[in-house]
C-alpha cells in the first residue's frame, strides 16, 4: 500500500463514518424519539445540571467546573476508544453521537464529581475517590444497562471502578490548584501616571 491508497482508504473510513453517524440519526428520529427510554436520557442530561447550577458552592464555580471539564473531557475521549475497539456501546442514544454518551458521561459523571468534591469535605479523598468510582461503576452503569441506555461487550465493571476512581483524585487534585487567583491589572491607572511624580516630590521632602 502506497501513500495514494492510505488516504483513499482513510476517506472512505471517513464516508463510513458520516454513514454511521446518519444511521444513529435515523434511529432516533424513527424509533427512539419521545419513548421513556429517550425522555429517562434527556432527564440525565438537563437534570443534574440544574441541580448543580442550584446547590453549587457560588464561592467555588470557577474550581467546581475545573473539576468537572476534566471528567468531561477524559471521560469523551475514554468513551471514543472504548467504542472504536468494541468494549462497550449505548444501543439507546438522545443525541445521534456514536461515541459519546450524553446522559452519563457528559452529565451525571461530572456533577457527581462536582458534588462529592464540595460536601463532606472532611472526609478523605481516599474515602471519596473509590465510593465515587463504586456508585458510577457498580450502580450507575448497571442501572443504565438495564435500561439499554449502555451496554457491556468486552468489559468489566471492575476496571470502570478504578478508572473512575483515578478520574476523581485527578479532578480533586485540579480544585485544590492554588493558581486559581484573580488576574488583575498590575500596570498602573492613567490617574496613578499623573500622581506619580508629586508623590516622588513629596518623598524627596
Amino acid at each position: 500500500m502506497n501513500f495514494e491508497e492510505g488516504l483513499q482508504k482513510v476517506s472512505k473510513a471517513n464516508e463510513q463514518i458520516v454513514d454511521a453517524n446518519q444511521m444513529v440519526a435515523d434511529v432516533i428520529m424513527n424509533v427512539y424519539l419521545f419513548t421513556w427510554r429517550w425522555w429517562i436520557g434527556l432527564a440525565l442530561i438537563v437534570l443534574p445540571w440544574v441541580a448543580w447550577v442550584i446547590l453549587r458552592d457560588k464561592r467555588s464555580t470557577g474550581r467546581l467546573l475545573c473539576a468537572g471539564l476534566f471528567i468531561m473531557i477524559f471521560s469523551a475521549v475514554w468513551d471514543t476508544i472504548g467504542i472504536e475497539n468494541g468494549l462497550w456501546s449505548y444501543p439507546v442514544k438522545v443525541v445521534p453521537s456514536p461515541t459519546l454518551s450524553f446522559s452519563f458521561r457528559l452529565s451525571v459523571l461530572p456533577v457527581l464529581c462536582m458534588l462529592f468534591i464540595q460536601y463532606m469535605p472532611r472526609l478523605h479523598a481516599s474515602i471519596k475517590g473509590p465510593l465515587y468510582g463504586a456508585i458510577g461503576a457498580f450502580i450507575g452503569m448497571p442501572l443504565l444497562a438495564s435500561i439499554d441506555l449502555y451496554k457491556k461487550l468486552n468489559w468489566a465493571y471492575p476496571y470502570s471502578f478504578f478508572i473512575l476512581t483515578g478520574m476523581y483524585w485527578m479532578a480533586y487534585w485540579l480544585y485544590n490548584l492554588n493558581s486559581f487567583a484573580r488576574v488583575e491589572d498590575a500596570s498602573p491607572q492613567p490617574a496613578d501616571r499623573w500622581n506619580a511624580p508629586s508623590r516622588n516630590r513629596e518623598k524627596a521632602r
